[in-house]
């Protein structure tokens, strides 16, 4: 594990070597003996121009995205400060597509430009913290330790104080203390995926306990579900298990889409081979849940979202669509063995309870993902224990 203070600059030093075609070039030199140095603020200027002069570079993109954390953090201007975290997460994120596969550039791609949770400029836990990581760098975890808890205990909301303490303790093999070091950080902010990710991972190596892992690295998806690294240490642990995690298929039929030469008319595509009742038992049962879909297209989304300006589609409509059809199977008493997958798959998630958390996990869009933090917040157990029974196959026994 290696990370990133959010908006920040990491102390450690990197080594990269300038490449053997740029050895001439006196500007990377320059760059490259500032950034050694520490000087990031005073290198930026110098990974700004190589950084556009050759954007296929990753330790360019790297470096520059190092140099902007700095600049952020020597910043007093909110507005400053979120326009540079942007582009040092932009610029991590182009690192991370040419191939860069260090732990903390990947935390830095996911920076949060908007994130209130930073180290106030000239506060003591910022001094505490630059020398929490430059103990870490050199390899000197307990000071690393002191120094980060010293820093949690000056600012008690600071969740990369407490998330490195866990971390430092974690690289002395200590799991006893690391985990309520990440236990903290977790208390301070439940919904963000890397102290549950790190501690699934310190639970790995010295706790011996697959369930336990497996149920941390849930609790990371659960926070974040939509961020790619959220899953990493749930499909690693999935290999080392013999596992495999894939979520339940339920095909569904295409959006309705407003007629374009007349707004007031929404359009609906049914697949006639889900009509052929010979064929595909039960398959008339998706021109429901295009009806549902496509009144909420008309006056529907706006009953049951007053304050919204334009349409998006919602859990609520989404809910109401598949239900729909689990209900009309229903009552038309098909036996399941005749239902394909998908049908077959709805009924069983619906039965027990889940729908909602197959459509904000699996089935999600961009306008439904704007629903789930407000339904992680009220159920948080359900989306654990839905990943745990439908997405997770094999490994260790089901979540507690």
């Amino acid at each position: 594990m290696r990370k990133w203070i959010a908006g920040f600059c990491l102390s450690v030093a990197v080594a990269c070597p300038v490449w053997a075609g740029q050895a001439q070039n006196n500007e990377a030199a320059r760059a490259d003996a500032l950034y050694q140095a520490g000087k990031r603020v005073d290198a930026l200027p110098l990974y700004e121009d190589l950084a556009k002069d050759y954007p296929n570079e990753m330790v360019y993109q790297e470096r520059l995205a190092g140099c902007l954390g700095a600049a952020a953090m020597q910043s007093n201007d909110p507005a400053q400060v979120k326009a540079l975290r942007t582009r040092q997460r932009d610029a991590a994120r182009r690192a991370v597509q040419l191939g860069d596969k260090a732990n903390y550039i990947q935390d830095m791609a996911k920076i949060d430009p908007d994130a209130s949770n930073t180290i106030a400029p000239g506060s003591p836990a910022e001094a505490l913290m630059q020398e929490g990581e430059k103990a870490f760098a050199a390899g000197d975890y307990a000071t690393a330790l002191t120094q980060y808890a010293a820093a949690a205990e000056a600012d008690p909301h600071l969740y990369v104080a407490a998330l490195y303490a866990g971390d430092a303790a974690y690289s002395q093999h200590d799991l006893p203390t690391a985990a309520p070091w990440f236990a903290r950080a977790i208390a301070i902010d439940p919904n963000r995926e890397t102290a549950y990710r790190y501690w699934g991972d310190a639970i790995v190596r010295y706790g011996n306990n697959p369930e336990a892992a497996k149920n941390k690295f849930i609790d990371a998806i659960v926070a974040e579900p939509y961020n790619k690294y959220a899953w990493q240490g749930l499909q690693q642990w999935a290999v080392r298990e013999k596992a495999v995690i894939v979520p339940p298929k339920i095909d569904r039929p295409e959006a309705p889409l407003v007629d374009a030469k007349n707004p007031n008319t929404t359009n609906i595509t049914i697949d006639a081979g889900t009509l052929d009742e010979k064929k595909n038992p039960g398959g008339f049962a998706w021109m429901m849940y295009s009806m549902v879909r496509a009144t909420y297209r008309g006056d529907t989304f706006k009953k049951n979202f007053p304050e919204e300006k334009e349409y998006r589609h919602t859990l609520k409509e989404e809910d109401a669509a598949l239900s729909v059809v689990a209900s009309t199977i229903e009552e038309k008493k098909i036996k399941r063995d005749k239902l394909d997958d998908s049908l077959r798959n709805l009924l069983e998630i619906s039965d027990a309870g889940m729908l909602d958390c197959w459509i904000l996990i699996n089935g999600a869009d961009e306008g439904i993902t704007q629903d789930y933090p407000a339904y992680r917040d009220a159920h948080r157990q359900l989306l654990h224990d839905y990943i745990a029974r439908f997405v997770v196959h094999g490994g260790v026994d089901a979540a507690q």
